[in-house]
């Protein structure tokens, strides 16, 4: 009978456990809470991120992220996104690879892995290679919402929009499409700039431009719009109106073509060069991480001569060891050498940006504090924007995938539109702070840990035998 009531005890006992423990994974699943110890809060979310997850919580959120599986960034993507599913009710992740789903990465045109698909609704953001500030900026754009209408003009020999040959835009404007923007083709002799165009873009013209269509890109900078040229190297004796129409904007056009020899280490070419140098204080190259390549790349540089008014800045150089070379008919028989007289000396700059100051004086760096929200201003709204940049080849189909392309042209349509939805985030960081004593505090501590410490453990250890012995 004992023995049997054991047994039932035991029994009893391990069932009564094992429903303790299911109820307390029970709590642990629904209850998902975590504290974060540090005084930085280094494993926390920014509060910019927390902050619009939780204005989105009337939304569903959906991610889907195209990672390869044996891709390291995945896992610490992964414990992000857990993080995030935190601050907001209704809040998915779907992780899918690629080279194993691809009849799901045509569907959504991913091209690339390491590519961040967000959807909320009919809206939807895209990211490469995602950062918690790109992240973060993306939901921004979810939460206001805005579309982009980008003209392409035509009639001067540009790049076609449309077509799969590799000297075509197709997979650019689809990115384009990716993020929000509608596309339009219009002529500038028929159409001149339209009301709903934000963006004008002329990419790799062959031709010169009359005087009236000059007016109406300048009336359209005016009006506040964006103006973004794409120019590719010209025959000597060519393209003298698109040198001139810059030098009103304080901009100088080379007559040239960029050489860089340190494009051939990463697989280049000498014409090709490999740009990793961007301004780091500038919307459009601020945080670029990937090196950027221009086919056939020409020099564009602020003039000596700056223009009341404007702001221009360089937002991307080559290499130290490039130069842009002026003789063209030396370079097409291969017997490029740099000449100190007439050549430009590299670093040189590839692309520019010119935007209007509402003062007349400059802007200025940007110095906000991270982790606030910055909307556009009617002022800003007003200021025209353009950016010339010495290449059109390195958006086409055959190079856009290529290294940092695609992103680089993506955030030079973002900042022409005045984009300007964004949050500066920094990811806290474990500070070094060391231990300064004053002669006081020294004192205190050295009579601390010689006296006082030994006299509490004598009289602890003196009571605790007294009273054994007494016991005993």
């Amino acid at each position: 009978m004992k023995q049997s009531l054991l047994k039932f005890q035991l029994v009893f006992e391990a069932v009564l456990l094992f429903f303790t423990l299911v109820i307390v994974g029970i709590l642990l699943d629904r209850c998902d809470y975590r504290w974060d110890l540090t005084q930085e809060k280094v494993y926390s979310l920014p509060k910019a991120t927390a902050n619009i997850l939780r204005e989105l919580r009337p939304r569903p959120l959906n991610v889907l992220a195209f990672y390869l599986q044996e891709d390291d960034s995945r896992r610490a993507l992964e414990i992000f996104l857990k993080e995030c599913r935190r601050h907001h009710p209704d809040f998915r992740y779907h992780f899918y690879d690629p080279s194993r789903r691809p009849a799901l990465a045509k569907k959504f045109q991913i091209s690339e892995p390491s590519t961040l698909l967000i959807q909320s609704g009919d809206l939807e953001q895209r990211i490469i290679r995602p950062t918690e500030e790109s992240f973060t900026n993306a939901i921004l754009r979810i939460l206001h919402p805005q579309s982009i209408d980008i003209c392409f003009v035509k009639g001067h020999g540009e790049v076609e929009l449309y077509g799969t040959e590799p000297t075509n835009y197709e997979m650019f404007k689809l990115a384009l499409e990716g993020y929000n923007a509608r596309t339009h083709e219009i002529v500038l002799s028929r159409d001149h700039v339209p009301d709903v165009c934000q963006v004008v873009a002329l990419a790799g013209p062959r031709w010169e431009l009359t005087q009236e269509e000059f007016s109406d890109l300048e009336g359209a900078f005016d009006r506040g719009k964006g103006i973004l040229f794409l120019l590719d190297p010209m025959d000597p004796g060519t393209g003298k109106s698109f040198r001139e129409f810059a030098t009103k904007f304080g901009v100088t056009i080379g007559d040239n073509v960029v050489v860089d020899k340190a494009s051939r280490i990463v697989g280049g070419d000498f014409l090709m060069p490999l740009v990793s140098q961007y301004f780091s204080r500038h919307s459009v190259s601020k945080g670029m991480k990937q090196a950027t390549f221009f086919p056939l790349l020409r020099s564009i540089q602020p003039s000596s001569d700056p223009v009341p008014g404007l702001e221009v800045t360089p937002l991307a150089m080559t290499g130290a060891g490039s130069w842009a070379e002026t003789d063209l008919v030396a370079l097409e028989e291969g017997n490029a050498t740099f000449d100190i007289k007439t050549d430009i000396a590299g670093p040189v700059p590839a692309a520019v940006a010119v935007e209007r100051m509402p003062d007349g004086g400059p802007r200025g760096t940007d110095d906000a504090k991270p982790d606030t929200i910055h909307p556009p201003s009617s002022d800003a709204q007003k200021q025209g924007r353009m950016i010339i940049v010495g290449d059109s080849d390195f958006l086409n189909n055959s190079y856009l995938n290529l290294s940092g392309n695609k992103e680089f042209g993506i955030r030079l349509f973002q900042w022409l539109a005045k984009d300007d939805r964004f949050v500066e985030v920094q990811k806290p960081q474990f500070k070094f702070k060391p231990l300064l004593l004053d002669v006081p505090k020294r004192t205190m501590l050295v009579f601390s840990v010689l006296v006082i410490y030994p006299l509490v453990f004598f009289v602890v250890g003196g009571l605790y035998h007294v009273i054994r012995s007494r016991t005993s």
